[in-house]
């Protein structure tokens, strides 16, 4: 789940670079098509997916850093084309873009993606000029934004508008589908289901962290406690909402359950980031 700053919601610098290096090392930008041959476990194999997912989850908490980021320099243009293609790999499919189109659309997002990339480093540098850089980088991608907004179908820029601030929510879903893909392997279908079923739910919470008063420095400790209830309530409200929506789409029960139990691994470890906040931990 997107990852909380002591006073404000941000992708750490780190884990996005760590993202991007993870799908460049995967040599491709689009998942392969799985069997559905496969798809079909008893319940020890859900146990047996579900022991292996600590592990891979451990590879996208915490700050990025077992993910090799010290070799950022060492990061390739088609890896981070890669990067690109895969965040926005069902905007491409939706689209109906002519070839044409659909080229400048891809220059653009990459474009766009630099640019997003520079103002997350910029946010947590301890470089003045860097920090003051960071709105004229805004600027710059709110003008990018706008011709993404040129290049797609009317109908596409609610996709776009979800999709821009995925990073996270992506990772989580090729982390869990990777450690799921023993015993409940998902398509393409499967992982947009549960990706835009997310994201929806996602983007309402964050405009409850948006309207709250829980990021202000000035709350009182009590109000703070407050404040850390009524977002608490929100995020397990959200949770539960989009699992309950992203039932329907799944049909296979392991892949469910798996789920579920990814999300509340998840769920309990952004409930503790959302505390250390609210006491400044």
């Amino acid at each position: 789940m997107q990852l909380l700053s002591t006073r404000g919601l941000i992708i750490p610098a780190a884990l996005t670079f760590a993202a991007v290096v993870w799908w460049a090392g995967r040599g491709s930008g689009v998942a392969p098509e799985v069997s559905e041959a496969s798809a079909s476990a008893g319940a020890s194999q859900v146990a047996a997916a579900e022991r292996q997912l600590p592990a891979r989850r451990a590879q996208v908490n915490g700050d990025g850093a077992s993910l090799a980021v010290s070799e950022s320099d060492d990061l390739s243009e088609a890896g981070f084309q890669d990067y690109v293609g895969a965040k926005y790999r069902f905007l491409f499919t939706e689209s109906g873009l002519s070839k044409e189109a659909s080229a400048l659309l891809s220059k653009t997002l990459l474009e766009r993606e630099r640019i997003a990339v520079a103002i997350n480093t910029a946010r947590q540098s301890s470089d003045l000029s860097e920090k003051e850089s960071i709105p004229r980088l805004q600027a710059e991608l709110d003008a990018v934004d706008r011709k993404v907004g040129r290049v797609l179908h009317p109908a596409d820029l609610a996709a776009f508008d979800a999709l821009k601030d995925s990073d996270i929510e992506q990772f989580q879903l090729e982390d869990f589908a990777g450690g799921a893909s023993a015993v409940a392997p998902l398509n393409d279908a499967d992982k947009k289901a549960i990706l835009y079923t997310k994201l929806a739910y996602r983007q309402r919470f964050r405009q409850v962290i948006a309207e709250s008063r829980f990021m202000r420095d000035d709350l009182a400790a009590s109000e703070r406690t407050q404040a850390l209830v009524e977002v608490s309530r929100a995020l397990e409200a959200s949770r539960d909402s989009y699992l309950q929506e992203v039932r329907q789409y799944l049909y296979n029960d392991e892949q469910f359950t798996l789920l579920r139990n990814y999300e509340t691994t998840e769920f309990n470890a952004e409930l503790e980031k959302l505390r250390r906040i609210a006491y400044d931990e």
